[in-house]
């Protein structure tokens, strides 16, 4: 399942926000079916409007937060729970959580990674050979809008706030899931 990583965020952001994508071939983010451009997302298939949409909430965050630590999301489209009138639309969360660590604000109190790392100024969990371990996972309902998911609703890709009234804006979901995470 190799994951490839994607630095997201803008040159002049307080944090650094990587996506790494954990889909496989032909699913989720590396799905290639054909896609128009879309409310100021440039990709030409579903799977790089999915990942288009990821950067660009990754962006606005780190635009708003102030880290040093970078913050490493872990992300796929996988099949969640759903019935043709309600869904999971998707969840993120932190990997790990940590408490008593020098920087620490209060003492005997849990942290989320990205938080923890960002008050401690580095990595308190680093991966193996020096590489930053990932911070939120997150997880998006790659049915949605087929048979018996949410039915004749679906995923709206652009960037902007235009979505159709029968289309859940992805971006605005990803700035709340992420959220729960940071």
């Amino acid at each position: 399942m190799g994951a490839l990583t994607v630095a997201a965020g803008a040159m002049l952001a307080g944090a650094d926000i990587v996506i790494v994508n954990m889909d496989g071939p032909g699913e989720g983010f590396n799905d290639p079916t054909a896609a128009a451009p879309v409310g100021g997302n440039a990709g030409t298939t579903v799977g790089q409007q999915r990942l288009i949409a990821f950067q660009h909430a990754a962006s606005l965050w780190g635009a708003k937060l102030n880290s040093e630590a970078t913050i490493r999301i872990q992300a796929s489209f996988d099949p969640l729970s759903c019935t043709a009138t309600g869904a999971v639309l998707g969840a993120a969360g932190a990997m790990s959580v940590f408490s008593n660590f020098p920087g620490t604000e209060f003492s005997n109190t849990w942290y989320p990674a990205a938080l923890a790392n960002k008050l401690a100024g580095e990595d308190l969990a680093p991966g193996p050979a020096g590489s930053s371990a990932d911070d939120i996972i997150a997880r998006f309902n790659t049915n949605l809008g087929t048979v018996g998911c949410l039915t004749g609703s679906g995923w709206y890709y652009g960037l902007d706030t235009n979505h159709p009234a029968n289309r859940i804006n992805l971006v605005s979901v990803l700035l709340h899931e992420f959220g729960h995470g940071l």
